[in-house]
């Protein structure tokens, strides 16, 4: 009886991975057709153009390939309820307006926009860096 007991065990354990493994693979998906890198290189903002939605988490990541230091502020991100995540460290809320990046630097910007917006944003270190993203109200009527 005991043997049967842990055989239980191991058959709910795998079952509950196996559940819980699938919104991980279906939320990734999510993620990556809501993604957009910025890499900042030459002291430029370098993106490629993509449909991002609204009422879709957004993940916008930034990663300085610079040797200097670099800001990425946008007066959007500080409308929404935002998490930035970088090297283990999560700050979350709304009212962020920027961070600030080290040469080699990477992190990510999560955030659901509520409503169409053109977030423009820009390095407030060097004034001439600036790009935008739109999100739109896609299939809206």
């Amino acid at each position: 009886m005991p043997n049967l007991f842990r055989v239980a065990c191991v058959v709910a354990i795998v079952i509950a991975s196996v559940v819980c493994a699938l919104p991980t693979a279906i939320s990734a998906q999510d993620e990556e057709r809501g993604t957009i890198e910025v890499v900042i290189r030459n002291s430029s903002f370098v993106y490629q153009a993509r449909i991002l939605r609204v009422d879709e988490q957004a993940v916008i990541v930034v990663r300085n390939a610079d040797p200097i230091q670099h800001g990425f502020t946008s007066a959007a991100i500080a409308e929404f309820d935002a998490r930035v995540e970088t090297e283990g460290v999560v700050t979350y809320g709304k009212g962020i307006k920027g961070l600030y990046l080290d040469p080699g630097q990477e992190v990510r910007i999560r955030f659901t926009p509520t409503r169409p917006v053109k977030m423009t944003f820009r390095c407030d270190l060097h004034p001439a860096m600036k790009g935008e993203i739109v999100f739109l109200a896609v299939g809206a009527t």
